[in-house]
């Protein structure tokens, strides 16, 4: 095989193409050899000139036969012919093109995104790049969008918690997640912050499951209210079910319009091997994401599989469509001397 490695300069990508039966190439001199060893019929007969042929044979009722002639071909003919007959050796030599290994995940993950969507992240108190201002809730639709797009490989659960809590299981689906977030409204699930049901449900969303690497993101912008289990017995339960929890606190430390318990927020990432975030703008909370992706990172490995695409059709292609062009454009040009000569 005969491999041929090129590099994309956007990506560092390499991409191979390859030659099958790279010894097919042995085959282009054949014409020459065939035009050596046969060369064209050229024997030429003893031939007498006489005025009166035709009355001659008419009276001698003869059949006189034409003697075979050889046109003599142009430059530019031998040049298609050769160019045709590199392109079918090419074709018979196979090419191919060998594309990345392709990856599969080393160990898939079950990330539990849980996010808070009571009444105060309806407060408008952020500012966007442009400097609009915008609710907590729409800076985190944003962020959460673009972090589970670079989770491909993940199964990703999704929890939205006010006085209840709606829970969907775990997909691989990445659209049907930011299709959900994109739809949550604010207050859907009530007005209070059930952070300590929200964990709690938490362990039976993940006991549904078998996959060992179990993470949870939790995200909200106030402190517990109306729950039937308190945050931190329901931190110690999905530490026992080895759960690992990343809180999130979000607000401006200049409001006081609703308090942010950092305290409890912090004991639940410390219990169950976690950590604890604050955000008070857009751009460190796309910083959070950005660090929680290094802290629980994808893992690829790479399999000796290649995708392989045939590639001897475009010879063959190209081929075909230079016959048809020599053809056609020797077509035109004698039609074009047979009207000028007639019109002369």
């Amino acid at each position: 095989m005969l491999n041929l490695w090129l590099r994309l300069p956007k990506n560092g990508l390499r991409v191979m193409y390859e030659l099958a039966y790279p010894w097919m190439f042995a085959l282009l001199p054949l014409p020459i050899l065939m035009w050596w060893l046969y060369p064209a019929y050229k024997q030429k007969k003893d031939a007498l000139y006489y005025p009166k042929f035709d009355e001659l044979t008419e009276a001698t009722k003869l059949k006189p036969q034409k003697s075979a002639t050889v046109l003599k071909r142009k430059w530019f003919q031998y040049l298609v012919n050769f160019i045709c007959w590199c392109l079918v050796v090419t074709a018979l030599s196979n090419p191919q093109y060998i594309g990345e290994p392709a990856k599969k995940v080393k160990e898939a993950r079950n990330l539990l995104i849980a996010a808070d969507i009571s009444m105060s992240m309806e407060t408008r108190d952020w500012v966007d790049e442009n400097g609009n201002r915008m609710s907590r809730w729409q800076a985190v639709q944003g962020v959460l969008h673009d972090f589970i797009e670079k989770r491909e490989g993940d199964r990703i659960g999704l929890m939205l918690f006010g006085s209840d809590v709606f829970a969907m299981p775990f997909t691989p689906d990445l659209e049907i997640i930011n299709h959900t977030i994109n739809e949550a409204g604010i207050g859907m699930a009530g007005h209070k912050t059930t952070i300590g049901n929200a964990i709690a449900l938490s362990t039976q969303v993940f006991d549904a499951d078998s996959i060992d690497q179990k993470v949870m993101i939790l995200l909200t912008d106030g402190q517990d209210s109306g729950s039937e289990i308190v945050p931190i017995t329901a931190s110690q339960m999905a530490a026992d079910d080895s759960i690992k929890i990343y809180t999130v606190g979000i607000g401006t430390k200049k409001s006081a319009a609703y308090e942010l318990d950092d305290k409890t927020l912090k004991m639940i990432a410390k219990n169950t091997g976690g950590d604890y975030f604050f955000a008070g703008n857009l751009e460190e909370l796309n910083q959070i994401y950005d660090k929680l992706n290094e802290l629980e990172p994808i893992e690829f490995e790479d399999e000796s599989y290649r995708p392989t695409r045939l590639l001897f059709y475009y010879p063959i292609l190209g081929c075909l469509a230079l016959v048809f062009f020599t053809q056609f454009t020797t077509i035109i040009v004698q039609l074009i001397i047979s009207l000028n000569r007639r019109a002369s």
